[in-house]
């Protein structure tokens, strides 16, 4: 008999267990017994951009109104908000305080599985229910800017987060590229040097103002 009705034997070990160090070989536990929750926290790497580019597209025709000068202004903004928002997620919510068996399971299934398994393909987008989710919130507080500037603010965070996923794809597989060598660099410290810090993804810059940006030098072939 499993232990628990809704959640699979192999989850509650590696979430109440002692810390598995990263393994780019390895996968992420099935978490759920029910084939329709387990789907819910996994995506394929193309999904955030089959979800987002029409709907950010739909925002920037809802503001076509506006200014061109304005609607670039407030889509910037927008991106601006997405990489506060990306950094705080990571750092107050992803890695929170789990001193409790309740919140070492909820920890592990929210984000400590991608440390464990920090290149599994099927866990390193954000799922439609965490994105979705958290833009229908942001419309909510855009919303209170006005009917014409939340769409752009909308379109502006839809755009900076999916330069988040690029960034956070392409730390996780060798980029070519001199940024996204650094970004990977950064994320690397985090991943397999010091989790208290390196929380940005997409950029350094909240790092920097937060004073949580670590600077030791890390090999883009960390091992394993």
């Amino acid at each position: 008999m499993p232990q628990h009705p809704v959640l699979t034997d192999e989850l509650l070990a590696a979430a109440l267990g002692a810390e598995a160090r990263p393994d780019r070989r390895a996968r992420a536990p099935r978490f759920f017994h029910r084939a329709g929750l387990e789907a819910l926290v996994r995506a394929p790497p193309a999904l955030p951009y089959i979800l987002y580019i029409p709907l950010a597209a739909a925002c920037l025709w809802a503001a076509r109104d506006l200014a061109p000068l304005v609607l670039v202004a407030l889509v910037l903004v927008g991106w601006l908000l997405w990489t506060l928002i990306e950094y705080w997620l990571h750092r107050g919510f992803f890695h929170m305080r789990a001193d409790t068996p309740a919140r070492r399971v909820t920890s592990f299934i929210v984000h400590r599985h991608h440390h464990v398994a920090p290149e599994d393909r099927d866990h390193l987008v954000a799922t439609p229910l965490y994105s979705l989710g958290l833009f229908l919130l942001l419309l909510a507080v855009y919303s209170l800017a006005g009917p014409a500037a939340r769409w752009p603010l909308l379109a502006g965070g839809m755009l900076g987060y999916l330069a988040y996923e690029a960034a956070h794809w392409r730390a996780h597989h060798a980029p070519r590229a001199r940024l996204g060598r650094a970004l990977r660099r950064h994320h690397m410290h985090h991943h397999f040097v010091d989790r208290a810090g390196n929380f940005g993804i997409s950029t350094r810059l909240w790092d920097l103002v937060f004073r949580t940006c670590l600077k030791r030098p890390v090999r883009e072939d960390s091992p394993d």
